[in-house]
């Protein structure tokens, strides 16, 4: 019985090391099937694949047709999205029979290097019509833009197929966008187009050769453009990702009347150039999504922190980021425009000194100071009769027709004893009448390095731009009111970094 068992056994054994070496016998003749396979291909160029397909004829006549057939005929590496002969049927004639438009199309469909799906990752394409399109590929599904692959990772000798059965249309960058859909943003784009301007393409323009002092000739190409881009970030750029905020009339009328009275002049057109400029310069960012917009600080592109949520009208996805279209903008004036305004008293551009033999202001470095800098003020004599030797005076810039209360940030100069100083605050009111406020005086120790408050709270009724021969000014006079007699209680030096106005909550 044992022996019985045992041959039993041995047959066993014998009969799965036999199915093991059919299985692993079949499995290799399919492997070098794959790879038989493989390697025919990869012999073979993106073109001749595409070639031997039915399904893709069109297409192909189509790269011959725009040029871009010899190139991926050459041993660069490429990507190509093929579409399908029945999805190109779908392409109007319009398209098909304008040469640049046909090839902006088609471009849409190739890019250099290889992309392939193995890696679970977005990622945007430049294609070769300077296009991003977003490419995904994340739990074994990948689309491209918005059509999904049908056939992927097609390998060719010099690149990558993948075939789609949609043709994907370009899309249009956030400058294109809003040119053409200029009636939805009628405020916006009045204001942009004052800055239009034909500026050469020089990335789409074809080099001919040099002329005779060595300079590069080109069959020249022009585009429309924009000089305000260089506020706010070049929205007509496929280079950067943003996303700017389409302001439609609602929305623009509702923000206007929030920061206009901050801009009141006697003059009109100087209230709206300002309000303008600066509801238009603080509506761009570098690329948010959707999702972000949670009550969370955001940057502009010109610097300032705003808080955007969700309820948006529109999102619109272009190929150098989105648009957000919105009815009502709600910005906080004091994450935008109504902050403090700061003078550095080395500043001397806009600082007057009564008299420089009697009093002077020498700038230090001090690494600790706001502008690295502190000032060393000193009075050499005694202030005269009409106190027009003992005052230095500062004048502001950008302020609001707002509320503020006035501050001086001291430094130490190491001296241990006080001074005694006094102000006086003057800004022109929309009559044209100047208003001045007189500030008592007060004891600062020559060590003091505080931001102290000086006066009440002022409120000024015109805007000050930053215009040095403006009629409109807001100006602080500082002066050092120590007598002879009061020589033995107070020094006439101290220490001075900036002067600010700051807002009042």
């Amino acid at each position: 019985m044992k022996n019985r068992n045992n041959c039993i056994l041995n047959f066993s054994r014998l009969l799965v090391i036999a199915c093991l070496i059919l299985c692993f016998s079949c499995k290799e003749e399919a492997w070098d099937d794959h790879y038989e396979q493989l390697d025919s291909r990869l012999e073979n160029n993106i073109i001749s694949i595409l070639s031997e397909d039915p399904e893709y004829t069109t297409f192909v006549q189509l790269l011959e047709q725009t040029g871009y057939k010899s190139q991926l005929e050459t041993s660069q590496a490429f990507t190509v999205w093929a579409p399908s002969n029945a999805a190109l049927e779908q392409v109007s004639d319009n398209i098909l029979n304008d040469p640049d438009l046909l090839k902006n199309l088609i471009g849409n469909h190739i890019s250099l290097f290889s992309y392939n799906t193995t890696s679970n990752e977005q990622t945007f394409v430049k294609m070769f019509n300077n296009k991003y399109v977003e490419f995904i590929n994340t739990n074994d599904d990948s689309s491209f833009g918005d059509v999904d692959l049908v056939e992927k990772d097609i390998l060719a000798s010099n690149g990558i197929i993948h075939t789609i059965d949609d043709v994907l249309e370009v899309n249009q960058n956030i400058w294109e966008y809003l040119n053409n859909n200029s009636a939805q943003f009628p405020s916006l784009m009045t204001f942009l187009s004052q800055f239009n301007e034909i500026v050469f393409d020089e990335e789409n323009s074809i080099k001919t050769g040099t002329n005779s002092l060595g300079q590069t000739v080109y069959d020249s190409i022009f585009k429309l453009s924009n000089t305000y881009f260089k506020v706010i970030g070049d929205l007509n750029s496929e280079e950067k990702r943003y996303s700017f905020i389409g302001l439609t009339e609602p929305a623009y009328t509702g923000i206007y009347d929030v920061f206009k009275d901050y801009y009141q002049h006697p003059i009109a057109d100087t209230i709206q150039v300002n309000t303008d400029r600066t509801i238009f310069s603080n509506l761009n960012f570098l690329a948010v999504d959707l999702n972000d917009l949670d009550g969370t600080p955001i940057s502009t592109t010109t610097g300032n922190e705003v808080i955007l949520d969700n309820t948006i009208a529109e999102d619109v996805a272009l190929s150098n980021g989105n648009i957000f279209v919105v009815n009502t903008l709600d910005y906080n004036p004091k994450d935008v425009i109504y902050k403090p305004v700061k003078y550095e008293i080395e500043d001397s551009e806009r600082r007057t000194i009564g008299n420089l033999s009697d009093l002077t202001i020498q700038k230090k470095f001090n690494i600790t100071a706001s502008g690295r800098f502190i000032n060393d003020v000193n009075l050499a004599v005694n202030p005269d009769a009409s106190e027009s030797n003992n005052y230095f005076e500062i004048a502001f810039s950008n302020v609001l027709s707002a509320s503020y209360t006035l501050h001086l940030k001291f430094a130490p100069i190491g001296a241990s004893q006080q001074t005694k100083l006094k102000f006086e605050l003057s800004y022109v009111d929309e009559n044209n009448d100047i208003i001045v406020n007189q500030i008592p005086p007060i004891i600062v120790n020559n060590l003091e390095e505080n931001l102290i408050q000086i006066g009440d709270t002022y409120t000024f009724p015109v805007y000050i731009n930053q215009e040095n021969d403006n009629n409109y000014y807001v100006k602080l006079k500082v002066f050092v009111d120590v007598s002879e007699s009061e020589l033995i209680l107070y020094d006439r030096r101290f220490g001075i970094d900036y002067a600010e106005l700051i807002p009042i909550e």
